[in-house]
C-alpha cells in the first residue's frame, strides 16, 4: 500500500516513541553486569557481542511497532531476530537495531544508540529515529520534512579547523589501516584542515552521527571478503538523517547504500559517510587506489 503523508508523519511518532522508551530501559543498564554472548560466523568482536538488554529493548521496540505492521502491511528487519523476507515483498519495512554498539555500551563507555527506519522496498528510507542514550540526544528525520534533534529543528554547520575520522576499532589492525590513514593525512592537508583526529570505539550508528556535532569529517569502512561490515539495520536510519541534511552517504564507489539487498551483510560495499561532497568524493579516489571493490 502506499503511504500518505499523514501515514508517514503517524509512523514517525510511533518509531521516535520506541526509541525513547528504549533508551530509557538501556541507559537504566548500562552499570549492570551483563552476561555476554556471542553470534556465530562473523569474526569482529563487535559483530558478535549480545546481551540480554538487546532482547530486552527490542521486545519494547516491537511493543510499540507491532500495531502498525497489519494497520499499514509492513514487513520486518530486526537484528535480533531471523530475517523473514517480509522486506523483500512488502512495499515497506521496519528496519531496527535496539542496541547498536553492545561493546562499549558493556564497557560503560558512549557510542552506542538505538536505530528504527521505515525503508521502503526500493531499499530508501523514509523515516528515520535515533536515540543516543548515553549523551540523552533524540534525532528525527522524514524524508521531505527535515531533521529533528531533541524535537527542535536541526541544521548542520560545517567546521573547518579539524577532520575526524571514525573508523570502526576492528579496522586498527586491519592491514588497510596505515595506508587508509597516510592517505587521509595527505587529504586532510590538501583540504586545508589544520589537524586530522582518528575517532574509534562506537557503534556504527555513532560513528556516523558524532560527525554532525563534530562538524567536519567522515566514517569509512572499505569492502572486504569476510561476513560482517555491518549490517542493513546498521546504516538505515543514519542514511535517512544524512540525506535530508544535504550530506553524502554511499558505499565505498559512490553508490547508494543497498538497504534491501537479499543479504544484510554490506562487506561486499564498503560504506562513507562525509559531511561534504568533496570530502566523500576524495575518499572514493582514496579507495579505489588502496583497494578493488567487491560491487
Amino acid at each position: 500500500m502506499k503511504l500518505s503523508t499523514n501515514d508517514i508523519e503517524s509512523l514517525a511518532q510511533v518509531a521516535q516513541k520506541a526509541t525513547y522508551i528504549a533508551a530509557e530501559y538501556i541507559q537504566s543498564q548500562v552499570k549492570e553486569t551483563h552476561h555476554i554472548e556471542l553470534k556465530d560466523g562473523i569474526k569482529n568482536l563487535a559483530t558478535q557481542v549480545v546481551t540480554a538488554i538487546d532482547l530486552e529493548s527490542q521486545r519494547l521496540i516491537l511493543e510499540q511497532l507491532k500495531p502498525s505492521l497489519a494497520k499499514y502491511d509492513l514487513g520486518l528487519l530486526t537484528e535480533e531476530n531471523p530475517d523473514d523476507g517480509s522486506r523483500l515483498v512488502k512495499d515497506y519495512f521496519w528496519c531496527i537495531d535496539p542496541l547498536d554498539g553492545t561493546l562499549p555500551f558493556t564497557e560503560q563507555e558512549p557510542g552506542y544508540a538505538v536505530s528504527i527506519a521505515l525503508v521502503n522496498q526500493a531499499g530508501d528510507p523514509i523515516i528515520g529515529a535515533i536515540a543516543d542514550p548515553y549523551q540523552k540526544e533524540y534525532w528525527l528525520g522524514i524524508k521531505g520534512s527535515g531533521v529533528l534533534k531533541n524535537d527542535e529543528p536541526y541544521e548542520f554547520e560545517q567546521k573547518t579547523k579539524t577532520l575526524v575520522c571514525q573508523l570502526d576499532r576492528s579496522f586498527l589492525t586491519s592491514a588497510s589501516y596505515e595506508p587508509t590513514v597516510d592517505a587521509l593525512q595527505s587529504l586532510c592537508r590538501s583540504q586545508g584542515y589544520e589537524e586530522m583526529v582518528i575517532s574509534t570505539g562506537k557503534g556504527a550508528v555513532m560513528n556516523a552521527m558524532s560527525l554532525l556535532t563534530q562538524g567536519s569529517g567522515c566514517y569509512v569502512k572499505w569492502p572486504k571478503t569476510d561476513r560482517g561490515g555491518g549490517c542493513i539495520w546498521d546504516y538505515a536510519a543514519t542514511r535517512l538523517i544524512f540525506e535530508v541534511l544535504g550530506l553524502p552517504v554511499s558505499t565505498a564507489s559512490g553508490r547508494n547504500l543497498p538497504l534491501n539487498q537479499k543479504e544484510i551483510y554490506m562487506n561486499n560495499h564498503g560504506v562513507i559517510y562525509a559531511t561534504s561532497q568533496s570530502l566523500q568524493q576524495e575518499i572514493i579516489r582514496i579507495g579505489k587506489q588502496l583497494h578493488q571493490g567487491a560491487e
